[in-house]
């Protein structure tokens, strides 16, 4: 074999591989976008997070200006707009030319990403944009379709394109129908922690709107901490229903117009106990069992029902705690009147390093400061 042929081969083995290298580095883009969609996806609680990643991730593929996200009402089987990015005024109303409920309609119905040219004859080249149809399919049920505006001309965009999208439009359809699940679920779980709220609050009409009270503050001490999104959840529920065990005391200790005896105190000091029984077998309420139980242990150790000590107390229970104190010393009760929010806070003050953590007291203290409850 002379020279040339051999440098022949050669190039057209450095060719080759070249192609070969290509459609590796395609292949690993594509599987680093469907792995970052995965982790997304199992970290989304909320609708409006998958849509936005969605979106994030069709633009890595077919790069667009413009983009509409529609969404099918489960009740009534309607098209609705789910999410708008960079939508003009003169984008829409090429969306609401091509996009007519017959046109998503027959999208949906095809099942397949689709890439299809400006229809309006009379514009300019330069001002044609080519719209690329998504469907959104989960369990064979239509959940919505989304709608990529792109400059790119229709005969760009390659099989390949649209068969990652597609791939994208599934794992997405999948979270969407997970998320309104979720989402449902926890309308659910609200729903039963207002109405035992409620029960709460019913026996005693001094203490009607403590539990919303002691959530809001406990939700803003968690916030002011910069603790994790689940973790102010879990806290805010737990402000509603830290006094369920109350439910359980007899109405003539609860509704007492003046102090409670020794006696009538014990009797009290139990219904952390009991309202952490009454919520274990609420299996989704799991989380705030602990913030119930201890709510009323003290950070040096001299609380109940277990005498736990600083940092073994629950960091929601701690919260919860002076939520609590505070929320009880600026109400009136039967027997003595509403303290004014500088002496409460004072108390919260001298009691902090004992009965509160001084963290929280801390923490809380800067919100009240922040919304002008307190300049001191």
């Amino acid at each position: 074999m002379d020279s040339d042929e051999e440098v022949k081969q050669l190039k057209e083995y450095i060719k080759n591989l070249e192609v070969i290298n290509e459609g590796l580095r395609q292949s690993f883009e594509e599987l680093t976008t469907l792995y970052r969609l995965v982790d997304i996806i199992a970290e989304a609680r909320t609708l409006e997070r998958v849509l936005n990643s969605l979106l994030d991730l069709a633009a890595e593929v077919i790069p667009c200006h413009g983009a509409m996200l529609f969404l099918i009402d489960d009740t009534t089987g309607e098209i609705d707009v789910g999410l708008k990015r960079n939508i003009s005024r003169k984008i829409e109303n090429k969306i609401n030319l091509q996009n007519k409920k017959k046109v998503i309609e027959w999208a949906l119905k095809k099942n397949r990403t689709i890439a299809l040219p400006d229809i309006k004859e009379e514009i300019d080249d330069s001002e044609k944009v080519t719209f690329v149809l998504v469907p959104l399919i989960a369990h064979d049920k239509p959940v919505g379709l989304l709608d990529l505006i792109t400059e790119t001309p229709e005969g760009d965009i390659t099989s390949r394109d649209l068969s990652l999208l597609t791939i994208l439009s599934k794992q997405a359809a999948l979270a969407i129908e997970n998320v309104k699940l979720y989402e449902s679920m926890k309308k659910d779980e609200v729903n039963i922690i207002k109405a035992l709220s409620t029960t709460v609050d019913a026996k005693d009409h001094y203490t009607s709107g403590h539990s919303q009270k002691v959530s809001e503050y406990g939700t803003h001490i968690a916030e002011e901490m910069m603790l994790q999104e689940r973790e102010i959840e879990i806290i805010k529920y737990a402000g509603l229903l830290h006094d369920i065990g109350k439910i359980g005391m007899p109405d003539e200790i609860i509704k007492k117009p003046s102090k409670l005896s020794e006696e009538e105190f014990l009797i009290v000091r139990n219904h952390p106990v009991i309202g952490a029984k009454i919520i274990k077998e609420i299996d989704s309420l799991a989380a705030i069992v602990p913030i119930i139980l201890h709510h009323h242990e003290r950070f040096d150790g001299k609380g109940y029902p277990d005498k736990l000590k600083g940092e073994e107390i629950p960091v929601g229970a701690r919260i919860i705690h002076v939520a609590d104190a505070f929320d009880t010393m600026v109400s009136a009760r039967a027997y003595r009147d509403m303290l004014p929010a500088e002496l409460a806070i004072s108390e919260l003050r001298k009691n902090s390093g004992t009965q509160f953590d001084p963290a929280v007291v801390d923490a809380f203290i800067r919100h009240l400061r922040k919304s002008a409850v307190f300049n001191g």
